[in-house]
């Protein structure tokens, strides 16, 4: 999946940070939502397998992927993910799909939609900027789907949902930021590192992609950093469906241990 993960959030990121359009979050809704938010009844979901790759970003402007890296990162943002609370202080995923329990060809159908739902989030976040003015109009009438192949896991796991996450960490190099140092004396202005997570809610049954978010940042975050995945997660699950932004928040430390 890692390619295909590569390609999603390279492409948008790139978009994003060359478009001087470094921000979120800017959540869409399914229409049917928008027409009415009880128009899709979810009563549970659950996180699927997580996928962010950490590369350091080198002086001479090469990136390059460091496996611990990655897997610490995704162990954080998957524990993060986990302790977002809803407004009465219950854990909003409180589930996980473990894909050791699914058979091959179980496994083979939920990494091939896991691929899917990459080009299909890319495609509607790339038609949502300001350049592509002509396809603008798929935000008002977001009706994207990456069709019901995972129908099997609300049969399995009797779930309505998933939660389908990937990013991308670029840490900048230590000799990288001290070059960055100097090269500002001089008025030089070196590319740093950038995060990003893209998360998206699947409708099991049909397939369609309820709720998408993206957030970007360049710099400040290390998603190595238990406290940086927290605070990411949750600026990604801003406008969540059934969490207001104003009331959203991430279980305290006291907490962490009750799911």
């Amino acid at each position: 999946m890692a390619e295909s993960r590569y390609v999603m959030v390279g492409i948008v990121c790139l978009t994003l940070l060359l478009g001087g359009c470094v921000a979120g979050p800017g959540h869409k809704l399914h229409y049917t939502l928008k027409e009415d938010p009880k128009a899709r009844p979810i009563q549970s979901a659950a996180l699927l397998p997580v996928d962010v790759e950490v590369s350091e970003l080198s002086l001479g402007g090469s990136m390059e992927e460091v496996p611990e890296w990655s897997e610490k990162a995704e162990d954080n943002v998957r524990q993060a993910m986990l302790f977002v609370r809803d407004p009465a202080n219950k854990q909003v995923f409180s589930r996980q799909v473990d894909t050791s329990s699914l058979n091959p060809v179980e496994q083979k159908q939920l990494e091939e939609h896991l691929k899917l739902f990459n080009v299909v989030a890319s495609n509607a976040l790339w038609t949502g900027l300001p350049v592509n003015g002509s396809w603008n109009f798929k935000q008002a009438h977001f009706d994207y789907t990456i069709g019901d192949g995972l129908s099997f896991l609300k049969d399995k796991y009797d779930i309505d949902a998933g939660l389908i996450v990937v990013g991308e960490d670029v840490i900048s190099s230590s000799g990288r930021k001290t070059a960055a140092v100097v090269g500002a004396v001089f008025g030089v202005g070196i590319q740093m590192g950038h995060t990003i997570l893209i998360g998206g809610l699947v409708d099991f049954k049909t397939g369609d992609i309820l709720w998408l978010n993206h957030v970007v940042q360049t710099g400040a975050i290390d998603l190595r950093e238990t406290d940086d995945a927290k605070s990411f997660a949750l600026s990604l699950m801003s406008g969540f469906p059934g969490l207001p932004d104003q009331t959203s928040q991430l279980a305290s430390n006291e907490n962490e241990d009750d799911g």
